[in-house]
């Protein structure tokens, strides 16, 4: 998940809003406070994907590429794997018999691209059919 908050506490954000759980209660003090923080964790939990969606925004925006720029970084590169592995290394083995071509495993590199383009395919679908959550 990169840089996602996440990620930073280790998995999912249901994971994620367990440990703020945890560091709230070190500072909520009344039973209001107990009870608003509680309403707002039950909401986390409830809505993951929202919560993943918003921190994904986040992290798209950010002034720094390290941080912004980790998803068009994996895809340059799963780009630039099925582009050695499906056209430069076959035409660079016909046009070079003698010599040895290296060879990428794509199955990892196909997984991950379809991962990434099913994703936005089934949120294009669900737009389309009228049952996206805003």
């Amino acid at each position: 998940m990169g840089f996602s908050l996440a990620g930073l506490i280790g998995g999912s954000v249901g994971q994620a809003a367990n440990g703020v759980a945890s560091a709230i209660n070190q500072f909520v003090e009344t039973p209001e406070e107990k009870k608003a923080a509680e309403v707002l964790l039950m909401k986390v939990q409830q809505e993951p994907d929202k919560w993943q969606a918003e921190i994904n925004k986040i992290e798209a925006g950010h002034s720094k590429v390290f941080i912004s720029g980790w998803r068009p970084a994996i895809g340059w590169i799963c780009a630039f794997a099925l582009g050695w592995g499906w056209i430069l290394a076959p035409i660079l083995a016909f046009l070079f018999p003698e010599k040895k071509i290296p060879a990428i495993e794509l199955g990892e590199a196909i997984s991950l691209v379809m991962a990434m383009l099913g994703m936005g395919a089934l949120r294009s679908f669900e737009k389309k059919s009228g049952i996206a959550r805003s």
